[in-house]
């Protein structure tokens, strides 16, 4: 099979958000873990952190509530490196600009 042959295979069996086959979205789980690991367990956060990781794993995730809740999360200094990095990463922006491509 060729290259050419390969891609088209990944396009066919692309999933729902229009991501190529085995294309990991957004590590959202990794994401998560390290938020809620930063915060005391009081933080009023936390529930913010649940919310935007539905949204990323969502049947139809709005880019626009995910930049809602990263942008409400930056505020807290303890988050702030963890989200900068993960939506400055490369795989981030393309999901989020694949929601826009896609309509949802």
């Amino acid at each position: 099979m060729d290259q050419q042959d390969d891609r088209r295979k990944e396009i066919e069996d692309a999933d729902d958000t229009g991501m190529l086959a085995g294309e990991e979205l957004v590590n959202a789980a990794l994401l998560r873990e390290q938020l809620h690991a930063a915060l005391p367990d009081e933080h009023t956060a936390h529930s913010t952190i649940d919310d935007l990781h539905s949204e990323i794993n969502g049947n139809a995730p709005d880019a626009r509530a995910i930049e809602h809740h990263v942008g409400a999360l930056r505020a807290f200094p303890e988050l702030e490196a963890i989200l900068a990095n993960w939506w400055d990463d490369p795989k981030t922006q393309r999901f989020i600009a694949g929601l826009g491509q896609i309509g949802l």
